[in-house]
């Protein structure tokens, strides 16, 4: 019976020893949740960014091939009717037009933001500074 009454404070200890470890435990996974979060956030983003840049890429590219055909027709039928060049020119600079909206259009959306997952990147380098300065 004695043996049962020395197994008291090292029982305390472990139970100690587990409470902080499950503590820890919490701790790290509530860190894991918050970031998968964040990540998923600016994933999100990157998605809707990448999704405008794709359909301002399409429209350019649309639009620069539609201006040279009207560029082409213009040319051959430069010969005799006086309307017909002016108003196929007036068609190839307004699709060229549309072009060089896209164009300038994808240039802004890419340098809107400079790098992606930035914020989660720059959190979980202050975690690490975070976890370096306590040792």
């Amino acid at each position: 019976m004695d043996d049962h009454l020395d197994d008291g404070p090292a029982e305390e200890a472990s139970r100690g020893l587990f409470a902080s470890l499950r503590s820890l435990i919490d701790r790290v996974l509530a860190v894991l949740q918050t970031r998968g979060e964040l990540l998923s956030t600016e994933l999100e983003e990157e998605v809707t960014r990448l999704v405008g840049m794709l359909v301002w890429s399409f429209a350019g590219v649309f639009a620069a091939i539609v201006g040279l055909c009207f560029v082409g027709v213009a040319i051959l039928l430069a010969a005799p009717a006086n309307w017909r060049v002016p108003v196929a020119i007036v068609f190839a600079v307004a699709f060229l037009g549309v072009a060089l909206a896209g164009w300038l259009s994808i240039r802004r959306i890419a340098r809107a933001k400079p790098r992606p997952f930035d914020a989660s990147l720059g959190e979980l380098d202050k975690d690490l500074q975070k976890l370096r300065s306590k040792r």
